[in-house]
């Protein structure tokens, strides 16, 4: 029930962006693009929820050694926070 309703609001909200592409894809099709070529997510913003986010950054670490070697970073209004990946 979750997804069907973040997928119905972001169907809602892409609307109100008439110039940006609005596509939904599942995410067993985008892991698999994404590790044979990820060059067609390259000026992709891609929005989805926590879990299904926690995937693809963990796919990102496992391609280029683990997730020590990745960065993250959570940026604010008033302030930012970078650190490395861990994974919980």
């Amino acid at each position: 029930m979750s997804d069907g309703l973040f997928l119905s609001v972001a169907q809602e909200v892409s609307k109100d962006y008439p110039d940006m592409k609005f596509e939904e894809a599942m995410l067993d099709r985008i892991v698999l693009q994404i590790t044979k070529d990820p060059s067609e997510f390259s000026d992709a913003v891609m929005v989805m929820p926590n879990l299904y986010g926690d995937i693809l950054s963990d796919l990102g670490a496992g391609l280029i050694g683990g997730l020590g070697l990745t960065p993250s970073g959570n940026i604010g209004e008033k302030a930012s926070i970078f650190e490395s990946v861990n994974d919980k």
